[in-house]
Formats: C-alpha cells, structure tokens, sequence
C-alpha cells in the first residue's frame, strides 16, 4: 500500500512538471527558441520594383513551385518528430483483453468438431510506465527535435526567398532580351537601309564592291544577334516556367511583352549588422542546428546514467467478462536500468555527438560571415555596375558623335567606309551593353534585397494540403 500511495503522489507532480512549456535555450546566443522566423509583411521586397507581373509571378511560385512544396512537408515531417519526442514527457499506457476456448475431444485423434466444451476464459489487462527523467534524457530529445523543427522552418524560408530571388531574376533577363530583341530589329532595319544606299552608291559608281561586302557582312551578324535574342527568350520562358511549376503554355498567358525594364528602388537601409544576421533564415537555420547538436550531447550524456521508472500493471479475469472488474490484481513496480559495461559504445556516442556539436559551431560562424559577405559584396557591385554605367553612357554618347563625324567624312570622300562601319558597330554595341548594364543594376539589387530580408510573410507560404496521388501501371501514358 506504501507504494501504491508513493506513486499516486509522484505521477501527477512529474506530468504537470512534463507539461511545461519548453525552455529557451541559449548557448551564449539571443533568444534562440524565440526566433520564430516570423517575417515583417513589408519584407516583400520585389513589390518595390513597382512590376505587377513580377509580383504575379513570385506569388504564383510560391503556390505552384514543387522544390518549395517538397521544404514544406519536411517541415510537417520534423513537426511530426517534434510531437512524437514530447511524448515522453507523459505516462505511457496499454491495454489488452483475451478470451479463450477450450475444447476437449471424444474419440482420442485430433479432430475437435464434436468435442466437449470445458469452458472459456476472459483476462484483461492494463499497464502504465513513466520514466522519471531525471538525467535530462527525455528533455535533451525534445528540445532536440524542436530545435531541428525550427531549422526546417528557417530551411523553408530560405528555400522560399531563393525561389523568389531567381523568380525575380529571370524574369529581369526576361525583359532584358525581350528590349534587346527590339533594339537589334531597330539595328538590323537600319543597317539594311544603309545597305540599300550603298547598294545604290554601287551602282552608280561611287562606292566600292568592298563596302557593300562590309556593310552586308555587318547585317548579317545583326540577323545573327537578333536571332540569338530571340532563342535567348524562349529558353528564359522554360526556366521560368520550371521555376513557377507551370507549363510554357500556363506562362505564355500569364504574361506579356514588357517594354524596357523596371524603375531601380531606393537603396534598402542595411541596419544594425548584429539584427541583420539574427533575422536570416540561413543564420537562424544554423543556430538552431547548432542548438540541436548541443541538446543531442545532453541526451548522449544521460544515456550512460540508469533509466528510473514507475510501472502499474492492473490485470484480471475468469469465465465472464465481468470477472475481469471483480477478480483484478494490482502489480506496482519501481525499477532503476543501466549499462554496467558496453565496451564504451555510449562514451563514443557522446563523443561523436559532442564532435557534431563543434562542427555545428564553426558552420554557424560560417554562416554569420557570408552573410556580411553577402551584403558587402552586393553594394561593392552596385557601385561597380553604376561606375561602368556612367562610363557606358560617355562612351555611348561620343559614339553618336563619331558616327555622324564619320559618316559625313565619307559622304565627302576623307574617310574610307570602313571608319564608318566600324564606328557604326561599336555605336551598336554600346547600346545593347548599356541596356546589359542597367540588367546588372536592378538585378544586383535583387541580390541585395536577398541578402537583408528576414524571410517571406507566413501568409506567403503555400499550405501543407495533401494532393491525391496517381499511381501508374507500367506501360502506361
């Protein structure tokens, strides 16, 4: 009776203590279990572009994209783990009930058809276990597992800012050659009527066979540049299409043609570095992974120490089912399991554990460092692009000079054609390069953007709805 009242007074005091909301843990590290991942819904950066087919575009990734559905069912599975590892925090409780039959037979073989009834039985059964966790074994596994529930979380955050980075990307390469692809028609038109002139020259004997040669030779490398615009879009078209999950035909009607390319946003603030870091998900990943390396070394440690446990076996029986609640027995039963000797399998799990924790360390200093790496490098390159643009734009206006300098020195017999066929190209290039540079320019602001945002608004994320599935025969479309 004496143990029967101990463990009425301990199992309730131990589950309300399992109960308990899981602590914070810190590590020398802010608020770790506190950083949700939760993002500020001004975070979505690519409606700063002022582009609504940019913004369709990356919500409909968001919904559609396979890679980002597949992160989010990790994360259902790691929340799966994380429940199943709190269930040790509670008693654990089974239950049985047997009938039995016994037959004995007549006639001395083993056929029992027609045998004598001696009767049948009932017994059932009922058995709690609860493991006091006094070592931390329990709790190092559910912490453990909420820590790599949350590293999935920030992983599904990060694969989602990904997505809507490249997203954004392509579709600026997109309007990139779609403006490419007019300015080269432009291009080629005028060099052809530049043809027809010289053609005309020719004919009246005042130009050269060579300069109509050079002239044809510069449309067809025109042709060639505007059909090489031309492929360039349909394969953005399928990266774009892969990226959202939808076919070329779903994305053909999703957008249209845009002339030129997006206004560049005002520069983002960087902030504070120290609140930079906690709030990206690739950093926030890492802490947290790093966290449950530190909680596994305390579930590797207190699987050396002896495992303590209550049990409560009620079990009865008889000819009916009654008898199970008249004749019942009651076994109590407190036990303390260890390993005496294992031949050191435990220590070296630790150790391999507490191996894994120190790897975790330097991968989560990695992480802080390439993200201040990141943000650095995308404002040195924004200031390198906008250098090359002020350049560009020099060059591009005395190539306009030097055109219309060239072309009257020819008109008046000082030049050969060549000069001008020569300035003519480089006056050409300089365009298309200027309209690559200004792509740079807003796309590395994409890049920037990436690198300072703390995630994607929850509402954002697709929902984890399960599809049906459709199994096929081999042979089968």
């Amino acid at each position: 009776m004496s143990v029967l009242r101990t463990l009425v007074l301990i199992l309730p005091l131990l589950t309300a203590c399992a109960a308990r909301p899981l602590p914070q843990a810190t590590l020398g590290l802010p608020d770790a279990f506190s950083l949700s991942g939760e993002a500020d819904p001004g975070l979505r950066w690519w409606r700063n572009f002022q582009d609504p087919q940019m913004d369709l575009l990356v919500t409909r990734a968001f919904s559609d994209s396979p890679d980002l559905r597949a992160a989010l069912w990790r994360l259902e599975q790691a929340g799966a783990v994380a429940r199943g590892a709190r269930s040790g925090f509670w008693p654990r409780l089974t239950g049985n009930l047997d009938h039995t039959e016994q037959r004995r037979s007549d006639r001395g073989d083993f056929d029992f058809s027609g045998g004598e009834n001696e009767g049948g039985s009932w017994s059932g059964r009922l058995a709690a276990s609860y493991e006091i966790d006094l070592w931390g074994r329990v709790r190092g596994g559910a912490l453990a597992a909420e820590a790599a529930r949350l590293a999935q979380e920030d992983s599904l955050q990060a694969a989602a800012l990904s997505l809507a980075s490249e997203v954004a990307a392509t579709w600026l390469q997109l309007r990139e050659q779609w403006g490419q692809r007019d300015l080269l028609a432009q291009q080629l038109d005028t060099n052809r009527k530049t043809l027809r002139v010289l053609e005309l020259r020719f004919g009246g004997g005042i130009s050269a066979a060579a300069d109509v040669l050079q002239q044809r030779q510069l449309v067809e490398q025109s042709r060639q540049e505007f059909d090489t615009a031309k492929f360039n879009i349909v394969a953005l078209k399928v990266q774009l299409a892969t990226l959202l999950g939808v076919n070329s035909g779903e994305l053909e009607a999703m957008i249209q043609p845009a002339a030129g390319l997006p206004a560049l946003p005002a520069l983002p603030d960087t902030g504070v570095p120290a609140r930079l870091l906690l709030r990206r998900p690739d950093v926030q990943q890492a802490q947290r992974n790093l966290l449950q390396g530190h909680y596994l070394v305390e579930q590797a440690w207190a699987e050396r120490l002896p495992v303590i446990s209550l049990a409560a076996i009620y079990s009865g029986g008889g000819p009916s089912i009654s008898d199970i609640a008249r004749d019942w027995l009651l076994t109590l039963t407190a036990a303390a399991e260890g390993v005496i000797f294992d031949g050191g399998q435990l220590s070296s799990e630790q150790q391999r554990q507490e191996a894994v924790e120190q790897e975790r360390w330097s991968l989560y200093r990695s992480a802080v460092l390439d993200a201040l790496a990141e943000v650095e490098q995308a404002l040195v390159q924004e200031q390198a692009v906008r250098v090359r643009l002020e350049h560009l734009r020099e060059r591009a206006a005395l190539s306009d000079l030097i055109v219309e300098r060239q072309r009257r020195a020819y008109s008046r017999g000082t030049v050969d054609f060549l000069n001008v066929l020569a300035a003519t190209n480089d006056q050409q290039g300089l365009a298309r390069q200027l309209l690559t540079a200004r792509r740079e320019l807003i796309e590395n602001r994409v890049t920037l953007y990436r690198a300072l945002s703390g995630g994607i608004p929850g509402e954002d994320l697709p929902q984890a709805r399960p599809v049906e599935l459709e199994l096929y025969r081999e042979g089968e479309p």
